[in-house]
């Protein structure tokens, strides 16, 4: 759907309905100094999940995820279409995994620290029940399912999973489900038999585990070998297992009865509701419309009901409301703006409302700034927002309707970006008067491709020349070359075998790159590479051997020593094109990531600033001697024209001042 454009200036008082943020808590330490705290800098109002559900006296909510750092719980009464209550769902900057128990009480499993919360509606009572994901190095919980003693979920990026006591409070176990396995993203529980389902990828496979003898087997089915992996799972009258596999919008039934699988049918919504038992269906969305699915038959129904155009619907479930509560209603949310449809299967009539929600400042992502310095440009992690922050005036302008950036460069007064996801390419104009007017204009959807981020992007004369990072290919990432004169562009298709490519850097008649060694969840046998290639013949690539063997080659720059400089995993090397040789000093044995995981710059007083592992250091160019400022609390780093360093951390903006 064509995101709206509004202007939101950074008022303190933009956050102020329902609950408040503070500015200033948790300030980040640079040694014995204290950089200057400028505070969130993108806010979104951005509705991310949703589930619906009856509390025990018949009263009907949707309860609403709001992306923010801390992200937000809107509790939305469906009977007056009123938000009557947000929480903050601290030590969580976002959250996927939702489910009602048989109570009417709310499960939440958060991300980045996967903290497990439930809510009661009617004692209007928020717990947060701890750090589930406590001494593992999974930071996501995917999925979950409750029952009535326990609460199963799924995670990434080890693919586990776990279960919790409700009773006790605690963890019981936390087991893995296939090697090699990145995501176990969906689960169903099968209580009869005493069983878990498990979609894990990629590739994508289901997995049974027999709780009682703890085995485990891959149930074999052909459609699912092309998949990545399998997005939901809803288990129907303990028989039927349905499948929304992912990236093919398509859906599976599977007779567990029978062990046997139905035909795959089209669904693009993010799951599917229970079944209605006054119509034995249930509900999923495909191309902006309602269908149903007769249990018993097998028959889809296409109700012909449509919701937003260009959306889908993000939750789906059985509800009623008080004036007729006879009658099951299907209701969900359908958007990141609020939007959500209450459709009565009996008349095949629909109504689409919006709620109101406060806008939450949201993680910093992608930073950079303009051609001059004036002005830094701030994005917003997930639900994106593009501010335009000045640093004289110390304000900041937001445009809104522009998704996650992966990179960013200006050419002829224009700027374009590398937006995800689907690695989109698009254009705005860089107007200093009209900023928050603006309406990005898409010039290249290469997710049709099958790569899904463009990591680096770089201007040469009237050329644009990006690389991106595959999602749902077999083979490496594409390096492209796009005339913004023409609005014609050229691939080269798997540029790098199974590689990525993360970086790009113009140096004299050169363009000089770097790979990653991770695409389409998988890790490419070979190093990362270091590699050169002319901008008339980008076919004729030079590999230059590293010094160091990496799984990521990052931040390419021109030093102050005319030398290219950049990061081999947790070395950081200089190289010098004219006589080939490498200067190298290593700061860290290993790195995280798959895209990227330092940024370097060249100060205005000389010295290399960079970070790594979230570290900020300085170095001197000529002996490679360095020292950290900063330790744990920054990502990327951008400089402004009297040559201060700026930094995200978290949500919040710093500043450190460079003498």
């Amino acid at each position: 759907m064509q995101k709206r454009v509004i202007c939101i200036v950074m008022l303190v008082t933009i956050f102020s309905i329902f609950f408040s943020y503070g500015l200033t808590t948790g300030a980040a330490q640079l040694g014995n100094e204290n950089p200057v705290n400028l505070g969130p800098q993108v806010f979104k109002q951005s509705t991310m999940a949703a589930k619906a559900g009856m509390d025990k006296d018949g009263n009907a909510y949707l309860y609403v995820v709001l992306h923010g750092n801390p992200s937000g719980l809107a509790i939305l009464d469906l009977n007056t279409k009123k938000v009557v209550d947000v929480h903050k769902l601290s030590n969580s900057t976002s959250a996927w995994a939702l489910d009602v128990d048989q109570s009417g009480i709310l499960w939440v499993a958060g991300t980045n620290s996967g903290n497990l919360y439930s809510y009661n509606p009617t004692k209007h009572l928020l717990k947060d029940h701890g750090h589930i994901l406590s001494d593992t190095t999974d930071t996501s919980i995917q999925d979950i399912i409750v029952d009535e003693n326990y609460v199963y979920g799924v995670t990434a990026y080890g693919a586990n999973v776990f279960k919790y006591n409700r009773i006790t409070n605690k963890r019981e176990f936390f087991l893995p489900t296939l090697k090699g396995k990145q995501y176990a993203k969906s689960i169903a529980v099968d209580n009869q038999n005493n069983r878990l389902y498990v979609g894990v990828g990629s590739k994508a496979e289901l997995l049974r585990w027999d709780l009682r003898n703890n085995t485990k087997s891959s149930v074999p089915n052909k459609p699912l070998n092309d998949e990545t992996y399998i997005e939901k799972m809803k288990l129907i009258d303990a028989r039927y297992l349905v499948m929304k596999l992912y990236p093919s919008k398509k859906a599976i039934v599977y007779d567990m009865l029978n062990n046997k699988f139905g035909e795959p049918f089209n669904s693009a919504s993010r799951g599917f509701s229970e079944k209605n038992k006054q119509t034995n269906e249930f509900y999923y969305s495909y191309l902006g419309q309602i269908y149903a699915y007769n249990c018993e038959t097998g028959k889809i129904r296409h109700t012909k009901v449509p919701l937003i155009e260009k959306t889908e619907a993000l939750s789906l479930d059985i509800i009623q409301l008080k004036k007729n509560r006879s009658t099951n209603l299907l209701t969900g949310l359908i958007d990141n703006e609020g939007h959500y449809f209450i459709f009565n299967p009996k008349t095949n009539k629909i109504k689409i409302h919006k709620m109101s929600v406060p806008p939450l400042p949201v993680d910093l992502h992608l930073l950079f700034e303009s051609p001059d310095k004036r002005y830094i440009y701030v994005n917003g992690y997930m639900s994106g927002g593009l501010t335009r922050y000045d640093p004289i005036k110390n304000k900041g302008i937001q445009l809104n309707g522009i998704s996650q950036l992966e990179s960013a460069v200006f050419l002829n007064g224009k700027l374009y970006l590398g937006a995800y996801p689907g690695a989109k390419l698009l254009e705005l104009n860089d107007s200093k008067s009209k900023w928050n007017r603006q309406t990005p204009k898409r010039l290249v959807k290469f997710g049709e491709l099958g790569q899904e981020r463009i990591p680096a992007l770089v201007s040469h004369e009237n050329y644009l020349f990006g690389g991106t990072y595959p999602q749902y290919s077999n083979k490496g990432g594409l390096l492209f070359k796009y005339d913004v004169k023409a609005k014609k562009y050229k691939t080269y298709k798997n540029y790098i075998e199974n590689q990525s490519i993360i970086t790009l850097h113009p140096y004299e008649s050169y363009i000089y790159g770097g790979s990653s060694i991770h695409a389409n969840y998988k890790k490419a046998k070979d190093g990362a590479k270091f590699f050169r290639f002319q901008p008339n013949d980008p076919t004729q690539k030079e590999y230059i051997k590293l010094p160091v063997k990496a799984s990521l080659v990052m931040s390419l720059i021109t030093g102050p020593d005319n030398n290219i400089w950049g990061a081999a995993d947790g070395t950081i090397f200089s190289y010098n094109p004219e006589n080939e040789e490498f200067k190298t000093v290593k700061i860290f044995d290993a790195i995280s990531g798959r895209y990227g995981n330092v940024y370097l710059l060249v100060g205005k007083d000389g010295f290399i600033y960079g970070t790594i592992e979230q570290h900020l250091f300085k170095m001197d160019p000529t002996t490679m001697e360095y020292r950290f400022l900063a330790d744990n609390v920054v990502k990327e780093i951008v400089q402004d024209a009297d040559g201060h360093i700026y930094f995200g951390n978290k949500e919040k903006l710093y500043k450190y001042l460079v003498e």
